[in-house]
């Protein structure tokens, strides 16, 4: 690819302006801006599961092949607000150039990556395959167009495993690794593109509950639960089970299990114990993994119910929001 003299390279077009073309300064959103504003967001939720570095090169990486004659001339041949979704028919392929340039400066440590970048728009891809879709396909496609500017990669941090791969469970670690990888960075980019998009949306996201808050308003409601409980055998062995949960959140991290009977309080139990040990060792958030959709529905009620709407995100194939928001 012939570099064009004087092109600015961008991301998006201007959202307040639909349909024009950027012009004396027009808000278009700079493509270096995004890449290095998505690499930062995308380190901070990487650097959760110690993998800041791995989180900023994929965010780096992962519109890389908007440096192409191509994706610009579409941009501003139809100034499509939605350019950036690449599966859409018509639209150029961006994400290809980020997932090679990643495979061929890291080899097969490079992979993960790869498969995050590959995937962004569309989701993570298959390994082989023979509808032309696979990663190993996109590292193949031919990506001559794409001619990045040389020094936006010449400080990449080195690509040292996150974790240590332990031998007899290695596949699961890395599949865990590829899919967080993943979420930050369709989480990051997303976030990133809607700060420029819709400003006022991005100013009302993060204005959730801490944890300490959330726990105040639940042991206030416990409390509440207790005081009115009836005096019966059965409400004192709940209260049991509520105090040794309460107390084993002291214990250091590791794998814990509650066997109880229906009935016997395991809901608010299981979430005292939950909300005590992620304090107690400086966690954020707090994950419900449930079989059947009856109960996570049942069980997220409780939870809106003794924590707070804006504390809990309910996310499951039956559950439809009256409306799309910040949450």
């Amino acid at each position: 690819m012939t570099k064009q003299e004087n092109l600015n390279y961008y991301a998006h077009t201007d959202p307040a302006n639909p349909g024009k073309l950027p012009k004396n300064g027009a808000n278009w959103q700079l493509l270096e801006d995004h890449l290095r504003e998505t690499a930062e967001l995308a380190r901070t939720f990487t650097s959760a599961f110690n993998a800041g570095d791995w989180g900023y090169i994929v965010g780096l990486l992962h519109d890389l092949g908007k440096y192409s004659n191509a994706f610009q001339e579409y941009l501003r041949k139809t100034c499509d607000i939605d350019g950036h979704i690449e599966q859409k028919f018509g639209r150029v392929d961006h994400s290809s150039a980020g997932a090679q340039e990643i495979y061929q400066r890291f080899g097969l440590n490079g992979t993960a990556i790869a498969y995050c970048i590959a995937g962004h728009h569309s989701g993570l891809l298959d390994g082989s395959g023979q509808n032309g879709t696979s990663l190993t396909d996109r590292l193949k496609k031919d990506i001559s167009q794409v001619d990045f500017p040389k020094d936006l990669l010449s400080m990449l941090p080195e690509l040292k495993p996150p974790i240590s791969l332990d031998s007899d469970c290695c596949g699961f670690q890395l599949y865990l690794l590829i899919k967080m990888l993943y979420s930050s960075l369709v989480d990051a980019d997303f976030l990133n593109t809607e700060a420029f998009m819709d400003r006022e949306k991005c100013l009302n996201r993060g204005k959730y509950p801490d944890l300490d808050e959330i726990s105040n308003q639940f042991r206030s409601k416990i409390k509440k639960l207790h005081d009115a409980a009836e005096s019966s055998h059965l409400n004192k062995v709940r209260n049991e089970i509520y105090q040794d949960c309460f107390n084993a959140a002291d214990r250091t991290p590791g794998l814990f299990s509650l066997t109880v009977p229906t009935g016997g309080g395991k809901t608010l139990s299981s979430m005292a114990f939950a909300l005590k040990h992620a304090q107690k060792y400086g966690q954020t958030r707090i994950i419900y993994v449930i079989p059947y959709t009856t109960i996570i529905e049942q069980n997220a009620d409780v939870f809106r119910e003794f924590l707070g709407v804006d504390a809990v995100l309910e996310h499951h194939s039956n559950f439809e929001p009256a409306q799309e928001d910040y949450r």
